[in-house]
C-alpha cells in the first residue's frame, strides 16, 4: 500500500532546515589563489557546482616584503571565518602562509610544494641572475614560447595562447619578488587538512608528485587549464571529504 505525504509543523520546520542547509552550501565560498606569473583567468574552465569561486587578487610587494607578510595582507581578502583555499603553484605556497594565520576548514594546493624540501634545486640558478634580466621578462616571452609552453605541459592553440596573455599582463616587480620567496621558503609546517594533488608530468615542480594526496596521470603543471573537467571532479571530490568540526 502507498502511503500519503501529509504535512506538519515538524516537517515544516525540517524542510526549512534543509533549505537554509542547501542554500549555505550553494553560497560557500573557495577562495582561489593563482600561480607566479598568472591570475584568476587559469581556473576559468573548473566547475564547482554548489561554491562560488573568490579570486585573491595580487598586490603589489612592499620594499623587502616577506611571504609571511605578505600572506598577512593577502588574508585582508578573505571574509569567512573557516575559509577554503585552492592553491596553485606559487598560490600554493601562499595558501599554506595563509593558513598557518587562520583557521581554514581545508586548503588544497595544485602543482605545487607542501615544504621548502619540495622546493627544486634549479630555482636556485636565478640567484646569480641579475634581476635586470628578470623583470624584462615581456620582451623575452615571444622569443621563448615554445620553451614555456613546453614547461607548463601546454600543446594546444588557445592554452598556450590565453598563457602568454596572462604572463604579458602579470606585474614584472611581483614577479621577481615571488621568484625571491619562492628561492628562500624554508617551510615545514603542513596545515591540518591540506589535499596535495599534483600531476606526474609537472615539469616545474618535477618531484611534486611523489608525496601528493592525488597524483593526476600524465598531468602537466597547468592541468587546471588544459584539464579542467578531470580537476574539477576531483575537487568536487576532495570538497566532500571530512571537513573540519568546528
Amino acid at each position: 500500500m502507498v502511503g500519503t505525504a501529509t504535512s506538519s509543523p515538524e516537517g515544516k520546520e525540517a524542510a526549512a532546515i534543509a533549505t537554509d542547509a542547501d542554500l549555505a552550501i550553494a553560497e560557500r565560498e573557495i577562495y582561489f589563489i593563482s600561480g607566479l606569473g598568472a591570475d584568476w583567468r587559469v581556473f576559468q574552465r573548473l566547475q564547482l557546482e554548489g561554491y562560488r569561486p573568490v579570486h585573491i587578487l595580487w598586490q603589489r610587494p612592499e620594499r623587502h616584503e616577506s611571504i609571511e607578510q605578505y600572506a598577512q595582507r593577502l588574508l585582508t581578502q578573505v571574509t569567512v571565518e573557516n575559509p577554503i583555499f585552492v592553491g596553485l603553484s606559487f598560490g600554493g605556497l601562499m595558501a599554506i602562509e595563509m593558513a598557518k594565520l587562520c583557521h581554514p576548514e581545508q586548503v588544497i594546493v595544485i602543482s605545487s610544494a607542501t615544504t621548502g624540501a619540495q622546493i627544486p634545486a634549479y630555482f636556485k640558478v636565478f640567484r646569480w641572475l641579475p634581476v635586470q634580466l628578470v623583470v624584462p621578462f615581456k620582451h623575452l616571452l615571444w622569443a621563448v614560447h615554445w620553451l614555456l609552453d613546453w614547461l607548463f605541459g601546454l600543446n594546444n592553440r588557445d592554452d598556450c595562447s590565453l598563457f602568454r596573455q596572462v604572463l604579458v599582463d602579470t606585474d614584472p616587480c611581483f614577479l621577481t619578488w615571488a621568484i625571491k620567496q619562492v628561492m628562500g621558503w624554508r617551510n615545514q609546517v603542513v596545515p591540518e587538512h591540506l589535499v596535495h594533488i599534483h600531476g606526474s608530468s609537472d615539469r616545474v615542480f618535477p618531484f611534486g608528485y611523489r608525496s601528493a594526496d592525488v597524483v593526476v596521470p600524465n598531468g602537466g603543471h597547468l592541468m587546471v587549464l588544459n584539464r579542467a573537467e578531470e580537476l574539477s571532479q576531483l575537487l568536487m571530490a576532495t570538497l566532500a571529504t571530512n571537513p573540519v568540526e568546528h
